[in-house]
């Protein structure tokens, strides 16, 4: 089959922090009301929330894969902008949080047994929603820990044509005290847990959800969104989500783990979006994965100077170089053979 072109649309930022509390009511809340939901059950029976726009005529589809803690609708300002740009976008809330089922009594502990099982999910969710829609090409985008669980499914054999990773969990941030020694801790607390009890601990500090000031946040320094942020959880308590268990933590190192070793044998274009201001996941860890993808697979990465965590909940200048840096990713991808 000889090789074909398709132009990505240009995808254009709202750039309306100021004005995102009148606008979430008369223009982003109107567009996610219009959003098609669905409920698609696990291998093992979990009940998985997800949502879609599909673009008439659209060329390509855009795979969100949220962070921790995280519920589809915090992506409706990115979704629209895909959406209005031309592509049709597709959300899955991860098992455990979001409007998907809770593992625990406890819905607000943050619970994975292993990492494979958001994997699952997250293939599932391409089968059977994502790829009987027939676009041409398909472009996965994650956040955070969303970009963990993206990167263990592209290392399988898959449909992306390139991904976007923001602010990826290859790591945790753990300050000055060394990786090595924060995981041996993390696991050795883990291991005290699993003898002691059957339910899953919070991790030391960790708690049930409650709504946290802006000063000193390690998200965002945009505080218009991150007011909106508090308020998408007031308006939908269902998908608050608390700290995390230790078994969350254990599954997460042997994850993170597995994605550095596995790391050279990457085989799906690649654009990185680094937040330099982050202390929620590891820039060194990033930098390490990023530096062992063999040459012969596209990649660039992007380091936004002044970015916390969340790059798309961020101020309106650095979600403009994102994006920018997105359409030009995009604009270089090879040709489909």
């Amino acid at each position: 089959m000889p090789a074909t072109t398709a132009d990505f649309p240009i995808i254009e930022p709202l750039n309306q922090a100021a004005e995102l509390a009148a606008n979430w009511l008369t223009q982003l809340k109107p567009f996610w009301q219009n959003m098609q939901s669905g409920v698609l059950t696990s291998t093992d029976n979990i009940a998985l929330h997800y949502v879609y726009q599909r673009v008439e005529g659209a060329s390509h589809a855009v795979v969100i894969s949220s962070g921790r803690m995280e519920m589809a609708i915090k992506y409706a300002e990115l979704s629209f902008e895909l959406v209005q740009a031309g592509y049709s976008v597709f959300l899955l809330d991860h098992r455990g949080q979001g409007l998907s089922q809770r593992e625990l009594t406890n819905p607000h502990k943050g619970y994975i047994q292993d990492f494979s099982l958001y994997e699952q999910d997250i293939a599932q969710f391409v089968q059977q929603i994502v790829l009987p829609t027939g676009h041409q090409s398909h472009i996965a985008l994650g956040h955070s820990m969303g970009c963990a669980i993206l990167a263990g499914y592209l290392h399988k054999p898959n449909p992306f044509r390139a991904a976007i990773l923001a602010s990826p969990m290859f790591g945790i941030y753990t300050g000055l005290v060394p990786a090595s020694v924060a995981e041996a801790i993390a696991l050795g607390f883990g291991a005290i847990n699993q003898r002691l009890s059957k339910t899953p601990w919070y991790f030391p500090g960790q708690g049930n959800y409650r709504e946290k000031d802006f000063v000193n946040n390690p998200l965002t320094s945009c505080i218009q969104r991150y007011q909106w942020l508090n308020q998408l959880y007031r308006e939908y308590p269902e998908a608050q989500l608390g700290g995390v268990t230790a078994h969350w933590v254990k599954a997460a190192i042997y994850a993170m783990r597995r994605l550095q070793q596995n790391a050279a044998k990457w085989h799906t274009p690649v654009l990185l979006l680094q937040a330099a201001s982050d202390k929620v996941v590891s820039n060194h860890a990033q930098n390490n994965w990023f530096q062992q993808l063999p040459a012969s697979v596209p990649h660039q990465q992007l380091v936004l100077q002044g970015a916390r965590h969340e790059i798309f909940m961020e101020q309106d200048s650095i979600r403009q170089q994102a994006i920018s840096a997105m359409n030009n990713f995009l604009a270089q991808l090879p040709p489909t053979q």
